[in-house]
């Protein structure tokens, strides 16, 4: 019978054996991993996940950061490993390096058909007195983004511009007029990252200051702003993004709504999950207080053509608009995704 020499035996005879004649001997190696790692000597390369040793460090095929004694950051391979937030961040940063690239930042939706438990009726009189308030109505949201400033503090971080603008339309009243819109212009630094723990990978650090009003006068104006934190954690197809805001003071006589944190809180966690061509989303916020007031936002689309993915909404609690920020109402929408959030 013909004996075979072991892996390991081989990949030391061709780490011994000059450059030239290195991939000759891995031909021979049966075992993958030993084989990869033969070739990858051949090359000059350290094997994947191996840190360089001192001897390869100071031989041929050493780079700087092996000679001044820096250990390298082994990147993380966002498609391998699923981790598909961090794929479309990268993603994103790669394309708007053009000129004229805007892309899309929360999610871009159509939602022709609302349904809400709770009226803000009082708000409403003020705007059209003699008109009635329908429970249904149509949502949409338009979302944007793009990167202002490219490695601003060095490598892999960006400033970017963002603008969100969410619309409640009464398009089912006779007179069909727009009940709130909410304009959010934010600005963040955002920091690539692929610190590993608990299984899970931590793909991005930002900070920013994110603006937030109704556009509206008098009685009926509401708007805040904040710094914002945040961090987005990955596992294979799932997301946790995990955010804290402080309120920026504002005078008494010009603070629309003074308590608006009592409601809204400081801070949301999203997790959304991919599976297959769904993605389900849920956020959460809380104010973290005796009353326990917050919400909870639920998501799912699911495949309907190439360009559009079917959409459906729920939201619970207080907040889901401005103008109705202290009031807790229930509502459940059906439309249209442009956009998913992974």
């Amino acid at each position: 019978m013909k004996k075979h020499c072991p892996p390991l035996l081989l990949l030391l005879l061709s780490l011994s054996a000059a450059p030239s004649a290195l991939a000759e001997n891995c031909v021979s190696i049966s075992d993958d991993q030993a084989r990869l790692a033969c070739y990858d000597t051949a090359a000059g390369r350290s094997a994947p996940g191996t840190p360089n040793t001192p001897e390869s460090s100071l031989g041929w095929g050493a780079d700087e950061d092996d000679i001044l004694g820096e250990e390298a950051v082994e990147p993380v391979n966002l498609a391998e490993e699923e981790l598909l937030f961090g794929k479309r961040i990268a993603e994103e940063a790669e394309l708007t390096g053009n000129a004229w690239v805007i892309t899309p930042h929360h999610r871009n939706y159509l939602l022709p058909l609302t349904y809400a438990d709770t009226l803000n009726r009082d708000a409403w009189a003020q705007q059209l007195p003699d008109e009635a308030m329908d429970r249904l109505e149509a949502k949409f949201q338009l979302s944007l983004k793009t990167i202002a400033w490219e490695n601003i503090l060095g490598r892999n971080n960006h400033l970017w511009v963002g603008y969100t603008q969410r619309n409640w339309w009464q398009v089912y009243n006779e007179s069909s007029p727009f009940r709130e819109t909410n304009y959010q212009p934010e600005v963040s630094l955002s920091f690539a990252n692929n610190w590993r723990f608990w299984g899970f990978t931590n793909t991005l650090w930002d900070v920013g200051f994110l603006h937030e009003s109704n556009g509206q006068g008098g009685d009926l104006s509401r708007s805040w702003n904040r710094i914002v934190a945040g961090a987005a954690f990955e596992r294979r197809r799932m997301t946790l993004n995990v955010r804290g805001w402080y309120r920026i003071p504002e005078s008494s006589g010009s603070d629309d709504n003074p308590d608006i944190e009592d409601y809204l809180g400081y801070g949301d966690l999203t997790g959304i999950w991919k599976w297959e061509q769904h993605e389900f989303a849920v956020q959460v916020r809380n104010n973290l207080q005796a009353d326990n007031r917050g919400s909870v936002q639920l998501e799912w689309t699911f495949p309907v053509n190439r360009r559009f993915k079917g959409y459906v909404q729920y939201f619970n609690g207080y907040g889901e608009s401005l103008i109705d920020y202290n009031l807790h109402q229930s509502r459940i929408g059906f439309g249209v995704s442009m956009t998913d959030l992974l």
